[in-house]
This record gives C-alpha cells, structure tokens and sequence, in this order.
C-alpha cells in the first residue's frame, strides 16, 4: 500500500501486467505501461514459471552521432522500485539497461523513475539480449572486414591505373570508414581490453570523421563539375549512387533522433549500414574505374576515324 501510494497508483487501478515464463525472449513494454502523476512510469509482470525468471530492462539510446553533434546529453540511469520495497539501479556504464528478477509464481508492480519514455523500453531475456548483441557485433566486424579489404582493393588498382579520381573515392571512402568504426567502437573495443583507453574519444573520432567526409564529398562534387576527366560518366554514376546511398543514411539517422524506437531493436543500425554500403560503393568505384590509358588511346584512334 505504501509503495502504491509513493508511486501515486491508486490500489484498485489495474495494471495489464506482462506475462513472462521461460520461453521469454524480449517483448516492447510500451503497451503495458502507465503512467504516475509525478512523472514515473509503472507497469507489472507476472512470472509464470516456477522458478525465479531474471530479466533485462534496456532503453533504446538514441543514434551515436546525436550525441556527438551535440543533439543529446547523457541520460540518468535507469532506476527502478519494486513494490517488496527492493530497487534496482544501472551498472556504472551502461545507464541504459538494468538487471533485475522475479520471484516464481508471483504478480509484481514496478516503478521507473527519472521521467523515462516509454516508447523505447525493451523487456529482454539476458541470454536472448547477449545473443542478439553478439550477432550485432559479428555483423559489424564482417562488414568492417570487407571495407578494409574493399579498400585495399581500391588504393592498388589507384596506384596501377594512376587516377586521381580513385584517390578522391578512396580519401571519402576512408572518412566513411572511420565515422563507422568510431559509430561501432564500444560494441567491437571492449572486448579487447581497451574501453578506458579509447572509448571516451570516439565522440570525438565521430565527429573528426564526419566534417571530414563532408568535406572530401563536397570537394568530390565541386571537382566533378570543374575537371574534365576521360572517365567523367562512369564517375557520375559512381556519385549518383554514393550520393542516393548516403541520403538514405541521413533520412534513417534523422528519423531514429527524431522517433528512436520508429523502427524498432535495429532504428540505430539501418542508418549505420546505410553508411556501411555508401562506403562500399565509394571503394567499389575506385576497384572498377576503367583504365585511363586505355581510354585515352581510344579517343584520338576514334578521332582519325571520324576525319
């Protein structure tokens, strides 16, 4: 009663309580919630099962790239009361998630303080949530991977084509690379040991490498219109690609700052992938550039021809 009461819950209201049991993976837990008038959200479970269910809360953290542009602040971390008077607070960290149980065959209220939206609240298994963000990770690393190697590609077909064009591609493309690692960073460094070392930078790297493939992409634009190249049509489609690639990157990202949870677990990685392909087409550009000698043999044989 007193915890009803602190929570500003009227005893006879009725909370649509979650069902959890075993087979639990993760569930939204918008739709369960209610709202206090002191700001606070309340919602229940009930564990269905006989033995003590554990359970990760996980907020949805908007896009990387809000915080390093200076569109976000860090939020409190998570805090929640239980009403057997217990409460349950985030890891030093990690203020977006919260670890808590269950007691077997029991009906529980919850209250989540410091004025949380509810719309990207997750209720997860913690085995389903650490495979989830295993296969996240191993997604990135494989990506990576092939930008790496995509990369390298690109810079030795540059160096035996000699064209200044594919430098350009392989000068953004690398730009977009590190905005990726930087947007990826806490996933794939933490494991290695090197979080203290390196993660307290990586706004930082984001937004170095952000300005930085801006820039490379307006210079790349500004050039295509002043130069004349032998290969001017194949770079224009190359940028025209590149270019539609990178706005739906953009759409993506703005749409997940505005609307965090408008897609779901992924809102934060489709824009993230997006970038990752916008990537590859720049790499992929320099990697099939047609050879500039060749080309330029081809014109003044077409031009006797035609005298």
């Amino acid at each position: 009663m007193v915890f009803l009461l602190w929570a500003g819950l009227a005893p006879a209201s009725a909370l649509d309580a979650v069902r959890v049991g075993d087979d639990l993976r993760v569930t939204r837990l918008a739709p369960y919630v209610q709202s206090t008038p002191e700001g606070h959200l309340a919602f229940a479970i009930q564990n269905a099962s006989d033995e003590p269910i554990y359970l990760d809360l996980e907020r949805l953290r908007p896009p990387l790239m809000g915080f390093a542009l200076g569109l976000f602040r860090e939020q409190e971390g998570l805090r929640l009361f239980v009403s057997d008077d217990s409460e349950f607070t985030a890891r030093p960290g990690y203020p977006d998630r919260i670890g808590f149980f269950i007691r077997a065959k029991s009906v529980q209220t919850f209250v989540l303080v410091n004025k949380v939206d509810a719309a990207g609240l997750y209720l997860w298994n913690p085995n389903a949530r650490q495979a989830f963000e295993d296969r996240r990770r191993t997604m990135q690393a494989v990506i990576l991977a092939v930008l790496l190697a995509l990369g390298a590609g690109g810079l030795s077909v540059a160096v035996f084509r000699r064209s200044s064009r594919a430098y350009y591609a392989l000068v953004m493309g690398g730009g977009m690379l590190v905005l990726i690692s930087s947007l990826w960073m806490r996933g794939l460094v933490t494991s290695l040991g090197f979080e203290d070392a390196v993660l307290p930078y990586r706004l930082d790297y984001a937004r170095g490498a952000l300005i930085f493939m801006l820039v490379m992409t307006a210079i790349s634009q500004v050039n295509m219109l002043l130069r004349k190249t032998t290969n001017r049509n194949y770079w224009t489609r190359v940028v025209i690609i590149g270019d539609f690639c990178l706005l739906a990157a953009g759409i993506s990202g703005l749409a997940a700052v505005w609307e965090p949870d408008f897609a779901g677990l992924i809102s934060n990685d489709i824009s993230e992938v997006l970038l990752a392909v916008t990537c590859a087409c720049v790499f992929l550009g320099a990697i099939f550039v047609p050879d500039q000698r060749r080309a330029s043999e081809e014109v003044p044989d077409q031009a006797r021809a035609d005298g």
